[in-house]
Order: C-alpha cells, then structure tokens, then sequence
C-alpha cells in the first residue's frame, strides 16, 4: 500500500516541538474502515469521554496481517463482520507527544448481514464507547470534522486523520 492520503506531523502544527530523537519512536501499525451498509449509513464510534467520533479501527497485533487486524478489529468495536471493496491508503502521524510514527492502513469495506453486538474493551466501555450508524458519507465527515479543534492533541489527530481518510472513500 503505497498510497499516501495524508501526512499529520506535530512539528508542522507546532513548530516548537522537538524532532531530533524521531528515530528512536515507537512505530505503531494500524487498520481504519470506512464501513458501509446497503442503506449508504457509515459505521462511527462514537466516544462519550472526550465528546469526539472516530473510524473504526485499531493496532495491528504482532505477527497479525492487515487483513486479519482489520477483521478483527471491525467484528470487536462494531459487532460486525465485513468485505473489504477498496484499499485507500495510508496515513502516516508524527505524534510526538507520545514518542510515535504511526501508520494507518485506510480501507472501504462493506458491512456482510447485519450489524452485531460490539465486543468493547473495558477501557473502552469506560470511556463510553458506542457504534454510531451515520446517515452518509457526508455527515459522518461533519461529525467528526467538528472536533478538529478540540483541546486534545490525540483527538485533533484523530479527527484529521479520519476525515481525510473519509474524503478518499468519496
């Protein structure tokens, strides 16, 4: 996946933060979905702590293939089984207030029957976590497009992160 959708970096919104140990980050490897159902509703997690949504998804286990992590981590925050119909791309994050390079593999994919039971963490039940099936492709871009400004750094991230992502599924 060669396909670079975008490129966050802390230091370009914040040209005060340092980057000369960037060699030594954390590299973390992650799976995004653009979930559809056959009624053009898209799949959000919706995050009550923080007030923020985001795209399902999540890290990819040592040894695990993107596919297998996107699978899995799909049937785990939305309860759904899923065919991927189109890679994206990827989005590379320099987030150096966690010390981390972080790559996220963007995919399409279509919900297979219908939607299921969430399998949340208990970190992630903690912070509220539910799924959210959005009317369509624009007004999940809206939803989360509104928390760019949030006053969370990791939030602001992850909102830019998944509206692009959301633009190169349209």
């Amino acid at each position: 996946m060669n396909n670079t959708i975008l490129l966050l970096d802390q230091h370009e919104m914040d040209s005060s933060v340092k980057i000369d140990e960037r060699d030594s980050y954390y590299v973390r490897k992650a799976v995004r979905a653009v979930l559809g159902d056959d009624f053009g509703r898209i799949a959000l997690m919706y995050v009550r702590q923080g007030d923020y949504y985001k795209l399902p998804g999540g890290g990819v286990d040592e040894g695990e293939s993107l596919d297998a992590a996107l699978r899995r981590e799909l049937l785990e925050e939305t309860g759904s089984k899923a065919t991927v119909t189109e890679v994206l791309g990827q989005v590379l994050e320099w987030r150096d207030f966690d010390k981390m390079k972080q790559i996220s593999y963007a995919y399409k994919a279509s919900l297979e029957g219908e939607p299921g039971e969430p399998d949340f963490t208990q970190g992630e039940i903690d912070k509220g976590f539910e799924v959210q099936w959005i009317d369509n492709l624009d007004e999940a871009i809206r939803l989360i497009e509104s928390r760019v400004t949030h006053v969370d750094i990791g939030i602001v991230f992850m909102s830019k992160r998944d509206v692009a992502i959301l633009r190169a599924a349209k």
